[in-house]
């Protein structure tokens, strides 16, 4: 036992403990004080050699857009692989997306089935049918009726 742990030995636990937690919250404050002190240093270094920084990063891309151009077959350039790679991911998506969205349709309407519930073509059908016979009963209605003769003067 190291003359720490004897000296907490003859100590409450829970006074221990805090010490503890305590060393800790310092430890974390000194660990944060450097990480803000970090970012102030980068910030106040952006800022100085913010436009330098810019102008050399412009002309970096301009070579490798140049070198992109170089090295394609069809001439194209970096930012068009780029966009025809976004495009076809897209579309990739639109696709995954379209079957999501299929699939989860079926397994709704097999719920629905099961729950005998109708669907809506199965509403619309009824509707349908619906519609013929109330067409029906009212032009037998308007046969059956019998049809007054005009008054003579």
């Amino acid at each position: 036992m190291n003359t720490h742990e004897h000296h907490d030995a003859g100590r409450d636990p829970g006074a221990a403990a805090q010490e503890r937690g305590a060393r800790t919250g310092r430890t974390l404050a000194g660990s944060a004080q450097q990480v803000w002190l970090a970012g102030l240093g980068a910030l106040s270094r952006a800022q100085a050699e913010g436009s330098r920084l810019f102008e050399s990063l412009v002309k970096e891309g301009e070579s490798m857009e140049a070198r992109s151009r170089q090295d394609s077959t069809r001439g194209e350039t970096l930012r068009d692989s780029v966009e025809s790679t976004l495009e076809q991911a897209r579309e990739r998506a639109a696709g995954t997306w379209d079957r999501v969205e299929k699939s989860f349709e079926d397994r709704v309407q097999r719920v629905l089935r099961r729950m005998d519930i109708p669907s809506r073509s199965d509403i619309e059908a009824l509707n349908a049918r619906l519609d013929a016979l109330n067409h029906r009963l009212n032009r037998a209605e308007a046969n059956a009726t019998p049809r007054q003769a005009p008054e003579e003067h």
